[in-house]
């Protein structure tokens, strides 16, 4: 059923090509059935491995949890289709980034659907792994393709199979491998990096603001992969108490101690950006995108864009509100080349400071933090 389902898609969605993206359709069609075919063998290859953890007898179904997995892999091999075509205009654009988004959502909740029917199973944790590892790499592949991100950005998507690949290599070598402990900043960032990937994705995001995200976004990942190995191979034991004092001292560095300058930073950046740029601008860009009444979108972007840069200066749900913030910011490095140099690089600057907030949080001297309680949780705890 699964395997038809997948089958069935992809022609649905390959006879739509056929009509109104005629040129690459086939390649399309192609790229798709290569990735499913990938999918479907990953989930026949661990059957075996749907029981519950700590028994041994199989379970008929794939169960809710299992069947959003299997989404996911259905979305992620229609973005495969993608690659190596040019990117499609009109409503077209927007698909890629839609269908990631929808393997986003899916892998949000799977996990949730699993434990609140009871049949979380080792193919669950399995199918999570390999297809989180497989989207990314589709993904980052297509947004360098697309020019969004630098061609150095791609051993950041290959990240988590160079990591496999390494302790493959220790296995032959007879050396040892150490689990990995649980960690909320692992699971937060790469959060971030898999939202990040789905609006990198969009049309409307500027290449040059995709390269800053991607940047910073591509530091926490790798930082976290880094730290990860060397747990695995024992030059880092985070049970030492040596380990867990330089732990709390980088935390308190970069999330209560640098936030607050950030802040600061994104102050004197967004001030000198809202005096000296023309917004007027703005009207043209959405005029071209033909928005309705696009003075008044102008307005509304203006007044959000004050609004969601006062409550993250003073630390109210500052995380949260950084990502309204990058819109405003967005649109004004889009017309980046009929602005002058000063107010690039200050809009630069102020879409770094916003990253970093969303990253790290808004740090010491914050009025209110809702969200970070929510950003350790899993969906459903």
């Amino acid at each position: 059923m699964v395997t038809a389902v997948y089958l069935l898609t992809a022609l649905v969605f390959y006879l739509l090509w056929r009509g109104r993206w005629p040129c690459c359709a086939a390649r399309w069609l192609a790229m798709t059935a290569v990735t499913a075919a990938y999918c479907l063998w990953v989930v026949w290859r661990h059957l075996p491995e749907n029981h519950r953890p700590g028994e041994t007898d199989l379970l008929p179904r794939f169960g809710w949890g299992n069947r959003l997995t299997l989404l996911r892999g259905l979305m992620i091999s229609l973005v495969a289709g993608f690659l190596f075509s040019p990117w499609p205009g009109g409503w077209l654009g927007w698909l890629p980034a839609l269908l990631y988004t929808i393997a986003d959502f899916a892998d949000y909740v799977d996990g949730y659907a699993a434990r609140i029917t009871n049949h979380a199973t080792r193919l669950g944790e399995r199918l999570d792994m390999e297809f989180d590892g497989l989207g990314l790499v589709i993904v980052t592949l297509l947004a360098v393709w697309y020019g969004q991100l630098p061609l150095w950005y791609l051993p950041i998507g290959l990240a988590r199979y160079f990591f496999v690949f390494g302790l493959w290599l220790r296995q032959k070598r007879n050396l040892p491998a150490r689990p990995l402990p649980h960690s909320w900043h692992r699971r937060i960032f790469a959060g971030f990096q898999m939202a990040f990937m789905s609006v990198v994705l969009w049309p409307i995001v500027p290449a040059t603001g995709a390269a800053i995200a991607g940047t910073l976004f591509g530091l926490a990942t790798s930082a976290s992969f880094l730290r990860d190995w060397l747990v695995v191979i024992g030059w880092i034991d985070p049970a030492t108490a040596v380990y867990r004092q330089w732990q709390r001292r980088v935390y308190v560095v970069m999330a209560v101690y640098l936030p607050p300058l950030f802040r600061l930073m994104l102050l004197v950046s967004l001030c000198y950006v809202y005096i000296n740029f023309d917004t007027g601008q703005w009207a043209a860009l959405f005029t071209a995108w033909r928005l309705p009444a696009p003075t008044i979108w102008v307005q509304f972007w203006l007044v959000g864009g004050v609004v969601t840069a006062v409550l993250v200066i003073l630390g109210i749900m500052g995380r949260l509100m950084t990502l309204p913030l990058l819109f405003p910011l967005g649109f004004t490095l889009l017309v980046g080349e009929r602005s002058t140099a000063e107010v690039l690089f200050m809009t630069a600057t102020a879409v770094t400071c916003t990253i970093l907030i969303l990253l790290l949080g808004t740090g010491a001297l914050s009025i209110w933090r809702p969200e970070e309680k929510w950003m350790v949780r899993r969906a459903g705890e």
